[in-house]
């Protein structure tokens, strides 16, 4: 799905995401989480024995909820496994370039980061809901 010049432009902003996935008795699970936007996807980054790792391993069905005090946009979508590794730490620390900066995430890099098995999750946007916006 190709998402709109404004939602694109929402989500390139340093926001906080909710990343909701199922639970095997399907109840809800929700993480609030950093994420990037790449092109039409968004990717989020975790360790790989977290819940929400293991649930959008089980079961893709997720959303996203990116949102600030007038507008917010939901992404439902499907999330797949697309870095681990290598390519998964680098993941993550340019997710901190983001949101914290350089030098915060070259330590958390180096001190906690490198020491994890990270994974990296595409979510393809299925369908988009917003509110707020003109």
């Amino acid at each position: 799905m190709t998402l709109a010049a404004d939602v694109r432009e929402f989500l390139d902003a340093p926001r906080f995401a909710v990343l909701g996935t199922l639970n095997e008795d399907g109840s809800p699970q929700l993480t609030v989480i950093w994420y990037a936007r790449r092109d039409d996807e968004v990717i989020v980054n975790t360790t790989a024995p977290r819940k929400k790792a293991l649930n959008m391993a089980r079961d893709p069905r997720v959303a996203l909820l990116v949102g600030e005090s007038d507008r917010y946009v939901r992404l439902d979508g499907a999330a797949r496994e697309v870095a681990a590794g290598d390519d998964a730490l680098q993941d993550i620390r340019e997710l901190a370039v983001r949101y914290d900066g350089e030098a915060a995430a070259e330590k958390q890099t180096r001190d906690v980061w490198s020491k994890q098995q990270r994974v990296t999750y595409a979510i393809a946007v299925r369908r988009v809901y917003r509110y707020g916006f003109e």
